[in-house]
């Protein structure tokens, strides 16, 4: 039997914590060659992209792909786990919510093992539906007092930081990115900016910074200039940042950044490198991250009484 599990279950049944967790054993693991990534790829046609990644885990005995076709009236997102030994289709589930927390699960993992201190003023660039949650990472694995948040419409910064301070997160809206970043320590960015929008030097106070918006290789949510004043750069992915990751390929062809500085994420989180401040993790998302959570939704499904049974003939 497969599972149907529609978006509304997945929201109910994640959880940032568990998401949190996962993700990182997900790098743990791929640093012993115990979880296998293979790159996003995109196919295009007049008006349409359709996105495919996928990943295989088998210290969870588990594969999936999650696709998503983006169009002018918007994506949508659906991802498939199958059993690795059996090749059972255990699952079928939408992948809008699963996205957004295994994304804001890889900010968080980032700055556990990046990020040297306890507390941190989170300064957060962008306010759609992916920012909550990039707040939720960060603040599952460190203090965060206060978020000093900005995006460009006035009104949904503002909707934003009332949202946080629901569910008792102190905030302040911003009038410019410079003025979020400054005196705040840990950054998160989570915009569709084509052009880099933190430019010039990088503010002193900032320690560490998860740049997750762009996937684009002539897109940036900051400058060369402003790259190369980290001294450590993570990717979750090096084959694929080198492809799509506009902010890194800008400040390569720049000359400000060498491919060979680039540490990847599971190396950090194993312990085979230490990441010397300040440190920079660039984002994309990826599938080994994809199958970790949705790998531990399917296991929250089928303890609860939210999922529909569906038997699946392929023959």
């Amino acid at each position: 039997m497969t599972l149907i599990i529609p978006e509304r279950d997945v929201a109910e049944l994640i959880s940032m914590d568990e998401a949190v967790a996962s993700v990182e054993e997900a790098f743990r693991r791929q640093a012993r060659a115990e979880a296998v990534n293979s790159p996003r790829t995109r196919t295009r046609s007049s008006g349409s992209t359709l996105n495919a990644m996928h990943a295989i885990l088998p210290y969870l005995g588990r594969g999936g792909m999650k696709c998503y076709m983006s169009s002018r009236k918007g994506t949508s997102f659906v991802f498939v786990l199958f059993d690795s030994a059996d090749s059972t289709p255990l699952a079928i589930m939408g992948a809008d919510t699963l996205g957004r927390y295994r994304t804001g699960a890889a900010s968080g993992v980032a700055t556990k093992f990046m990020y040297r201190g306890g507390s941190a003023i989170l300064a957060v660039c962008g306010s759609g539906r992916q920012a909550l949650t990039q707040v939720q990472g960060v603040a599952s694995v460190i203090q965060v007092p206060k978020v000093r948040a900005w995006s460009p419409a006035k009104a949904h910064r503002e909707a934003f930081c009332s949202k946080l301070r629901e569910i008792g997160i102190d905030s302040q809206a911003c009038e410019s990115p410079t003025e979020a970043v400054r005196g705040a320590d840990v950054l998160s960015t989570i915009t569709s900016s084509r052009d880099a929008f933190l430019t010039g030097p990088r503010p002193p106070s900032l320690s560490h910074a998860n740049i997750c918006g762009s996937n684009r290789r002539d897109h940036a949510e900051l400058s060369p200039e402003t790259l190369r004043g980290f001294e450590t750069i993570a990717v979750d992915d090096l084959r694929q940042a080198m492809t799509e990751y506009g902010d890194l390929i800008l400040a390569s062809q720049a000359g400000e950044f060498s491919w060979d500085e680039a540490v990847g994420l599971d190396e950090i989180v194993s312990g085979g490198k230490r990441p010397a401040p300040p440190t920079l993790f660039k984002s994309g998302g990826v599938a080994i991250e994809d199958v970790a959570v949705a790998s531990l939704v399917y296991d929250k499904a089928l303890r609860s009484d939210r999922r529909l049974h569906c038997d699946v003939e392929l023959k």
